[in-house]
């Protein structure tokens, strides 16, 4: 489906499925051209601000320097799902939408849950850049052993 087929906010569904992608691609190193960092840091808004689950501010300039240290340092079996993707709101020029993030590395399991704001951008990939991103990591749903520590 095109983006002009799609609504704003099912545009912006599509941005994180496919920045999620690459996310895992780049990390173990799938992604062979270091060049394609370029297309993928202008999806993003030069004001972009991301809310780590920590609370950290990291700004698009912060983005692009993580992104670039990062390189490779996930082995093979990484992996980030998307899943509960949904639209809290979309209006002509900006959409709302929220997900949960799951990764998997050298065997721990991790999910946040997020909430992303985008801006229209027609000439963007997916017709959307990204302005705002705040994450909450969420807490195991298993149940605590006796005597023991949830993870």
């Amino acid at each position: 489906m095109t983006t002009a087929a799609r609504t704003l906010g099912e545009n912006a569904l599509a941005e994180v499925e496919a920045a999620h992608a690459f996310f895992a691609d780049w990390f173990t190193g799938r992604i062979r051209d270091p060049a394609v960092l370029e297309t993928r840091l202008s999806t993003f808004d030069p004001a972009f601000v991301r809310i780590s689950p920590e609370g950290r501010i990291v700004t698009a300039a912060d983005l692009a320097a993580l992104l670039g240290r990062r390189r490779l340092e996930e082995d093979e079996a990484f992996s980030i799902t998307i899943e509960d993707g949904g639209i809290v709101f979309e209006g002509s020029d900006a959409a709302l939408v929220t997900y949960v993030e799951r990764q998997s590395s050298k065997g721990t399991e991790t999910r946040r849950r997020a909430t992303a704001f985008f801006l229209a951008a027609p000439a963007a990939p997916n017709g959307v850049v990204w302005r705002h991103l705040q994450e909450t990591m969420m807490v195991s749903t298993q149940p605590t052993p006796i005597g023991g520590r949830s993870t």
